[in-house]
């Protein structure tokens, strides 16, 4: 799993999460170029990806890119609930929207949907 968040002490968070569940991260990222880059990289199976994030291009693009280059699907976190970002978020057909903060059911609940497609 990739974790693209830009705040370090809630990335560090989700990855002992992740980790928790039995999942490896493969790296994090704290923009999208990173994620993008990182993600073409190390191939992850799914992304755990923030909505807004350090730069010009926010978490949705970059999930619609790494999942139009590499075929990987994303799992968005967010604090922001307006009814427009979040719409815009499910117009690309994440796997799921979580709202901050993670919390290890919800992941966990998130990740099986992954694995049952």
């Amino acid at each position: 799993m990739l974790i693209v968040e830009d705040e370090f002490f809630i990335a560090l968070d989700a990855e002992d999460q992740v980790r928790s569940l039995g999942h490896t991260v493969v790296g994090t990222a704290v923009s999208a170029e990173q994620a993008i880059q990182l993600a073409g990289r190390e191939k992850p199976d799914v992304v755990l990806m923030d909505i807004r994030l350090v730069g010009p291009a926010d978490g949705i693009t970059a999930a619609l890119e790494i999942r139009s280059r590499y075929g990987v699907e994303a799992i968005f976190v967010t604090a922001n609930t307006d009814p427009s970002t979040l719409a815009r978020a499910q117009s690309i057909g994440p796997v799921g929207v979580l709202q901050k903060p993670l919390t290890k059911e919800r992941l966990a609940a998130h990740l099986a949907l992954l694995a049952a497609k």
